[in-house]
């Protein structure tokens, strides 16, 4: 059985290699990137923590955080997008946020590193 399934798949591609047709092309490029993403997002290869891990993790701390401030922190750990987004706009030379006061910037930022699965 998988013997004949694996002869159909290579004589597809050998099909489609030779004799290409635009249409089932495009189909296929449009299936292996939405698969890439389905992937991606499952498997979470890109960057990261999950963001409810740093809300948790910070919470302690906010004893010492502005209301303003405590509200910015719990608007980027609502998705790992935003927490990304975050992540790589402010945190690799701690760049400067007008949300967050530079302490609680390297505070969030050293929460996110250390609980980062990969970059």
């Amino acid at each position: 059985m998988f013997k004949k399934l694996l002869v159909i798949i290579v004589a597809a591609a050998v099909y489609l290699h030779f004799y290409p047709n635009a249409h089932l092309t495009e189909w296929y490029n449009q299936q292996i990137s939405k698969t890439k993403e389905t992937f991606n997002s499952v498997a979470q290869t890109k960057a990261q923590v999950a963001p409810s891990k740093v809300l948790q993790v910070l919470q302690p701390e906010f004893k010492e955080y502005s209301k303003r401030e405590i509200a910015y922190v719990e608007s980027i750990t609502e998705s790992r997008d935003k927490l990304g987004n975050f992540y790589h706009q402010y945190c690799p030379n701690l760049k400067t946020n007008t949300q967050l006061r530079r302490e609680f910037l390297k505070q969030v930022c050293d929460t996110v590193d250390k609980y980062r699965i990969l970059n």
